[in-house]
């Protein structure tokens, strides 16, 4: 798959890749500097010669001695940034999210980041590629955030760069309770997520005042790649638009849950690869026929599955494929 078009008036930079090892991705992202720990066995140390304190004296003592740290990474201007780069397509990418790229001192970037997005990089930064693929993690979640807690203790300003939006099925809120555990000043930038993308790219209007009047996301795999539990009655009884984020091995068991719970077998629905990149397809159905037809086209990429009766309201290309019934 060709990488999608640069943005226009955005020049290619040059890029120094600087390794990482898992080794140091896996040092604590929680273990205090060497001034904190002296704090702390000072302050160990007037209990013994005091003797012994109250619990909630040991743990403010040790607060203060973690707040002390933060304040004192802060001001070398150590901090981070979750920042959004939407579904694939560079000129998705919002200016607050370019601008913080460029800004970079070091960039973590998930799987399937357009490398003309992290050619918008300065000179110098460096790249760590923390992607997750099918089968294959480059690094597991809490390495990357014991990794973002380090970088930003160095006085780096650290860019987590994520598919999306942070907050959408990305794991931000994961690396966000790390970063405020650690004391580590944190901003967080927005993206388009792949729900929206594939609604605009399909013109299916997620809610329609006539069809749709709620919208719900939902992940189709758990951390451990089964089917969550969720409140499929509800989901059923909604009657707005449901989008599903998920890997499409799920899918019949999702299908399956909600018809079991009421939704009607002939809603329209529609599965849509790689929303927004080159090579974006789009499978059409009904949540008990899609299922079958997807497992027939080795659909590859990233799955997003919007189901509900706006779904009927898509403009249909003649490279789309609609099912029967």
């Amino acid at each position: 798959m060709s990488a999608s078009p640069r943005p226009e008036g955005l020049k290619p930079v040059p890029a120094r890749i600087a390794s990482v090892s898992v080794a140091e991705a896996k040092r604590p992202a929680d273990r205090p500097t060497a001034a904190a720990e002296g704090r702390m066995t000072e302050a160990a140390e007037g209990r013994e010669a005091t003797g012994p304190r109250s619990r909630t004296t040991a743990d403010a003592e040790r607060r203060n001695a973690t707040a002390a740290d933060g304040h004192a990474m802060q001001a070398t201007g150590g901090r981070a940034t979750l920042v959004g780069c939407g579904p694939g397509d560079p000129d998705l990418l919002t200016v607050r999210a370019m601008k913080a790229i460029q800004a970079a001192d070091a960039i973590l970037f998930d799987a399937l980041i357009d490398p003309a997005i992290l050619d918008l990089a300065r000179p110098g930064a460096r790249r760590i590629d923390v992607g997750k693929r099918r089968g294959r993690h480059a690094m597991h979640q809490t390495a990357i955030n014991a990794l973002i807690v380090r970088l930003a203790r160095e006085g780096l300003h650290v860019v987590r760069l994520k598919g999306g939006d942070p907050f959408v099925f990305g794991r931000g809120g994961e690396e966000l309770d790390s970063l405020r555990a650690a004391g580590v000043a944190v901003t967080v930038v927005p993206g388009v997520t792949a729900a929206c993308a594939a609604a605009a790219s399909l013109q299916v209007p997620l809610t329609h005042r006539d069809v749709a009047r709620s919208v719900h996301f939902v992940t189709g795999h758990g951390s451990d790649g089964a089917l969550p539990s969720h409140d499929w009655a509800a989901l059923a009884r909604a009657g707005g638009t449901i989008a599903a984020y998920m890997d499409s091995g799920t899918l019949d068991r999702l299908s399956a849950a909600l018809i079991a719970a009421g939704l009607d077998a002939a809603t329209p629905a529609v599965a849509v690869e790689n929303a927004s990149r080159e090579g974006e397809r789009h499978l059409f159905g009904t949540v008990e026929s899609l299922a079958v037809a997807l497992a027939t086209q080795a659909f590859e990429g990233p799955v997003l599955v919007l189901i509900g009766a706006v779904v009927g309201l898509a403009n249909i290309g003649a490279a789309e494929v609609r099912l029967a019934a």
